[in-house]
């Protein structure tokens, strides 16, 4: 049964880049009446024998994208950017350096520090949803931070991938976590398919976000179909609106952190006893 207090929902998706130099997830989140309206007209753009849009593969023309003419798939890349900028969805990625973090995470999916690859900016691509949404609280709002009842949540989706439970362990926490402002805001979290009896077809939206916030991020080259062109269309709209890049820098500054929490919870000291 769906959560009346889902007004918003978020679609998200990964992706690497730069041969493997980042790991980003990211999407687009709008009101749950938005999504509806955009589906049915995403579907019927789909040409015949296209399952679901994948934006690498149409991009490059590559897999059911194969037979199409150059002309065709940038007209159906057209087509679908201009479904999200006229509506009221909003592009967000959050990004980490993938050498920093192989250093310091080694293991494919359980390690203390951010998780793994994809749970690192999963957490951070939740925020931002969570930001997106607007009417963010001021410093004397303590109801509708403390009472979680009174504020409208976003709901998560999420394309099925071997870091699910892990995805699914992070948002949990994140709802329970008391240093988080924006806790609340958390709704459920579904994962599915692109394509499929049982698919979620809005993935597809996110695919799209997600492939152009990573080559914007990266500044990827041109192909033969400019993905520049569609960044910008997003851009120039006001629809990109959060795009975040954790460098090496900035993680290895957080697994410091990490580690002196970590050691400081062994000794049985806590942060605050120093002040």
């Amino acid at each position: 049964m769906e959560d009346k207090q889902e007004l918003f929902r978020a679609y998200l998706d990964e992706s690497e880049g730069a041969a493997g130099g980042i790991y980003v997830v990211g999407g687009f989140v709008g009101k749950t009446d938005v999504w509806r309206d955009i589906e049915p007209k995403w579907l019927e753009y789909l040409p015949a024998g296209i399952s679901s849009f994948h934006a690498t593969d149409c991009f490059t023309g590559n897999n059911e994208f194969e037979g199409l003419k150059i002309a065709e798939r940038a007209a159906l890349i057209d087509d679908l950017t201009n479904l999200v900028v006229a509506r009221e969805l909003w592009l967000i990625s959050y990004g980490i350096d993938a050498v920093t973090y192989k250093q310091v995470a080694r293991k494919p999916k359980r390690n203390e520090f951010l998780g793994n690859k994809y749970t690192g900016p999963f957490g951070g691509a939740v925020e931002l949803a969570c930001k997106a949404m607007g009417n963010l609280p001021g410093p004397l709002d303590w109801e509708i931070l403390v009472h979680g009842d009174l504020w409208e949540k976003c709901a998560f989706f999420i394309e099925t991938s071997e870091y699910n439970q892990s995805a699914s362990e992070t948002i949990a926490s994140m709802r329970t976590c008391n240093d988080l402002w924006f806790r609340n805001r958390i709704g459920g979290d579904t994962y599915g398919t692109k394509s499929g009896p049982d698919a979620i077809p809005l993935l597809q939206v996110a695919d799209l976000g997600v492939y152009l916030a990573t080559r914007h991020r990266t500044n990827a080259p041109e192909g033969k179909i400019s993905w520049k062109t569609y960044y910008e269309k997003l851009r120039s709209v006001g629809r990109v609106h959060t795009t975040v890049f954790a460098d090496a820098h900035s993680l290895e500054v957080l697994n410091k952190m990490h580690e002196e929490l970590k050691k400081e919870a062994a000794e049985g000291r806590h942060y605050w006893d120093d002040f």
